[in-house]
């Protein structure tokens, strides 16, 4: 069903433009006889051309204005230039991109008046006897209702679809930040033991100084020096040791590993194909660059699905002038406007924290891509 749907959306777009073409070559050969008809519907059907292109290709703005208005002028072109009716189902499945049911509801009650007022008109003018008009009737209703069903079972799905990888995105989204919040209080956990010890040291420390000012005795003072110098050993040992875990925590920072685990979770859940192409020399960064590459090419990833719909995401990290250089790109559904979501916000704030730069650009329908450039910090 995936496979099917993908070829729908790819062809469907192709079709709408070729339907409208040949509505022109039906026009020409069924109205020539009729200048002015054959003039007039020509031209409703190129401006028709033209507008759809327009609105799919640059605005994508007021979808039900674009509905009503391409329902009304191929209904006009479909009554009067007795072409195919083949793109006005087209209408019907752009009826279904509209996610307001009220709207959607109105859309197709006008969307199938027209086509039963058509198909009367039609019918009536080849002098067809009673039993015939109902029995067209009746075939045209059963088409409708079959070609409505498939459409409404078709965008049901996508829609489940849908929601199911967002819904998919949100747990991938949350195991990161799980993995961040235990690592989190895994530093925390060592900051707090070399508080604990290294403050019961100082203070035992301060005892024994109080305490070798008060004594006389050389004996006894060379019995807390002795003390004293191994709490400091003691202390001295402790804080190697924190500073070593916390040095580990940080230095088991595997870029490619670790963004691979990331696809791997994508790919377990088979809602997006995820390419990732890394330059070798990009490993010799530094924790903190590698960190927040890792970072943003989650957010990218989980702002693709979150908003995109895509079916295949691009992640490429080239070297280029000892500049690192990230590109996320998807090919899903785009934008003509960019409104940052707080997780774009977020990635521009951590790149420009390592006087980095970001882009990101995006056109309806032609995806989405994020665009960093950092310095490498070898």
């Amino acid at each position: 069903m995936e496979n099917f749907l993908s070829l729908f959306d790819f062809f469907k777009s192709k079709i709408r433009y070729i339907f409208l073409i040949y509505t022109i070559f039906t026009i020409y050969m069924n109205s020539k006889n009729c200048f002015i008809n054959y003039v007039l519907l020509i031209f409703l059907d190129v401006i028709l051309i033209i507008y759809s292109f327009i609105f799919l290709n640059k605005k994508q703005k007021y979808p039900f204005l674009f509905i009503i208005i391409s329902t009304i002028v191929y209904a006009f072109i479909w009554l009067f230039g007795h072409c195919d009716n083949i793109y006005y189902f087209i209408i019907l499945d752009d009826i279904f991109e509209i996610k307001a049911d009220f709207k959607k509801k109105l859309l197709v009650a006008i969307h199938s008046s027209a086509f039963m007022m058509v198909t009367l008109k039609n019918l009536i003018f080849k002098n067809y006897d009673l039993h015939e008009i109902l029995s067209s009737i009746a075939y045209s209703i059963i088409i409708y209702m079959a070609i409505l069903f498939v459409f409404i079972f078709i965008h049901k799905f996508k829609d489940e679809r849908d929601k199911l990888k967002i819904l998919n995105s949100n747990l991938i989204e949350y195991s990161f930040n799980e993995r961040e919040f235990l690592l989190s209080e895994e530093r925390n956990r060592i900051s707090q033991e070399l508080h604990d010890s290294i403050g019961h040291s100082l203070m035992a420390l301060s005892m024994n100084i109080k305490y070798l000012k008060a004594i006389k005795n050389r004996s006894n003072i060379n019995e807390e020096l002795d003390n004293m110098d191994k709490v400091i050993k003691e202390s001295v040992q402790t804080l190697r040791s924190t500073v070593y875990n916390l040095k580990k925590l940080d230095e088991c920072c595997d870029l490619k590993k670790e963004v691979y685990d990331i696809i791997k979770k994508f790919n377990r859940l088979d809602i997006v194909k995820i390419n990732f192409d890394c330059a070798s020399d990009i490993e010799k960064s530094t924790t903190t660059i590698k960190n927040t590459l890792i970072k943003t090419i989650k957010e990218g990833i989980t702002n693709s699905l979150k908003h995109g719909n895509p079916t295949e995401i691009n992640v490429t990290l080239t070297l280029v002038n000892s500049y690192i250089k990230l590109i996320i790109q998807d090919n899903g559904v785009g934008c003509q406007n960019i409104k940052p979501s707080a997780g774009l916000n977020g990635i521009k704030k951590r790149i420009e924290a390592l006087n980095g730069k970001v882009a990101f650009e995006s056109k309806a329908r032609k995806g989405f891509t994020i665009e960093t450039e950092i310095p490498g910090g070898f």
